[in-house]
């Protein structure tokens, strides 16, 4: 069986063994760029990487959903002031103005974090959702071809689809306190603008499905934080179930990203009626068990990555890592995609997903 083969067979319930889907892009550029990268690995490109450790590929092939805008009059600008790296996405009603903090070390760019963010009130929401409800997808089926068949036989593609809007308001555009006071003063404009990206995400869903694609993946970083219970119920518990109903009842499967802390939120998994969920963050980093994990999915739901990203830094022995590795898979195996949650680091030891590599071979045998 190919990596390709058995990506699809767990999540069609029919695999008997363990697929290794570390994602190691971070990793990767960071060398690369740094000139760090290892001597066996030099002058080997991404999917090369992946072949030589062993390790088939998430999102390599996360290509042919095309986003654009109708009408076309939104104007978007960038600007450099010393550090400062500015946005600004102007409407027919207004505009709103994303400032970043550029971090430079010799002449790269290693760091860009916003200090300012777009959204400050109910009426820069109002604009943000003019933004929003201008959002289009069409199908791209060659650039979707093309890449799949770079990725070949190491992996069933799996296309991005957008993040909720409420998590999307945490990350890109008020921050997460500012987004819960928006809540607070001016709950109408805040689902107004929800409601808008329901829209979008329904037009999204209909041209994703006019792709051959499989696997989708919804980026929502649900955590404790981001979305306790009553959001999680409210504002993101209605969209997994019709998104995954949607996609499911056309043969396709869905996951959606859940990393950090998550103990609150795992009676939510299978009511969400997901596929599978990616990146839950067991203890030592997050804050909850392999066996609180295994309750909350069962035997339904897949589960994507598994292992803590903190066990591939130096002060974590090898022999740790495979034990708890070999645990993942005692517990979760077939409905198992074994990974790195979040994913390993640029610091994080590489000879500790060959290791990893050598147990599933030894366990099951790696998929070609």
């Amino acid at each position: 069986m190919t990596r390709k083969e058995l990506n699809l067979a767990v999540f069609q319930g029919t695999a008997d063994a363990v697929l290794w889907q570390p994602r190691l892009e971070t990793w990767i550029h960071h060398h690369q760029a740094e000139g760090t990268m290892p001597a066996r690995f030099r002058g080997l490109d991404l999917l090369e990487i992946y072949d030589a450790l062993g390790c088939s590929v998430r999102y390599a092939a996360s290509a042919g959903l095309e986003r654009y805008e109708e009408p076309a009059d939104v104007v978007r600008a960038e600007e450099q002031q010393g550090d400062l790296f500015i946005q600004t996405v102007t409407t027919p009603s207004g505009s709103l103005r994303t400032v970043y903090r550029d971090i430079w070390s010799d002449g790269k760019l290693h760091n860009r974090r916003i200090i300012e963010w777009p959204v400050k009130e109910p009426r820069d929401l109002r604009v943000l959702t003019e933004v929003v409800e201008r959002a289009q997808f069409r199908a791209d089926l060659a650039a979707f071809e093309e890449t799949a068949a770079r990725v070949g036989r190491r992996a069933e593609p799996t296309v991005f689809l957008e993040s909720s809007g409420f998590t999307d308001l945490i990350k890109f555009h008020a921050g997460l306190e500012a987004t819960f006071y928006l809540l607070h003063d001016d709950r109408a404009t805040v689902e107004a603008h929800l409601e808008a990206c329901d829209r979008r995400d329904r037009r999204m869903v209909d041209a994703a499905l006019t792709l051959p694609c499989r696997l989708f993946n919804l980026g929502d970083h649900a955590t404790n934080e981001f979305t306790p219970p009553p959001i999680l119920e409210r504002y993101l518990l209605p969209r997994w179930q019709w998104i995954s109903d949607t996609l499911g009842a056309a043969g396709r499967y869905v996951h959606s990203h859940w990393d950090g802390h998550a103990r609150l939120i795992l009676p939510y998994l299978k009511p969400a009626r997901l596929h599978a969920v990616e990146a839950l963050t067991p203890k030592p980093m997050g804050d909850i068990t392999l066996e609180e994990i295994k309750d909350a999915v069962g035997d339904q739901l897949v589960c994507l990555d598994l292992l803590p990203a903190i066990h591939f830094l130096p002060s974590y022995p090898v022999s740790e890592v495979l034990d708890f590795a070999r645990r993942v898979i005692d517990i979760f195996a077939p409905r198992l995609i074994l990974g790195v949650s979040d994913e390993i680091s640029q610091v994080g030891q590489i000879e500790k997903i060959e290791a990893v590599s050598e147990l599933v071979s030894e366990v099951c045998g790696l998929a070609e």
